[in-house]
């Protein structure tokens, strides 16, 4: 998968990071629980389940921070070009930071 990105600067794949997660993050409190929460439900291939549990929290409160990550990024789990753009993204923040 790196071919595809060889000939991105860091700053264009920054950038692409930055767009998707900077609006998850409380400017207030620099907390940074949305993120996570979208990198583990990535991680565990939308998982709700396994999310939840890796989270340590209720299957609800992930659907309702699902619900806000989707308000924030204005997208849709439920759209497959949304969720590569994720998928891609989360995977690009492990190579950029």
């Amino acid at each position: 998968m790196n071919r595809l990105f060889i000939h991105q600067t860091q700053e264009e794949l920054l950038g692409f990071v930055n767009e998707v997660f900077l609006p998850l993050r409380n400017e207030k409190t620099k907390h940074h629980l949305l993120e996570e929460t979208l990198l583990m439900y990535i991680k565990q291939n939308g998982s709700v389940g396994e999310t939840a549990k890796q989270l340590h929290i209720h299957v609800n409160t992930l659907y309702q921070r699902l619900r806000k990550i989707e308000e924030k990024l204005t997208i849709s789990f439920q759209n497959a070009d949304d969720v590569l753009r994720l998928q891609l993204a989360c995977y690009l923040k492990g190579m950029v930071h």
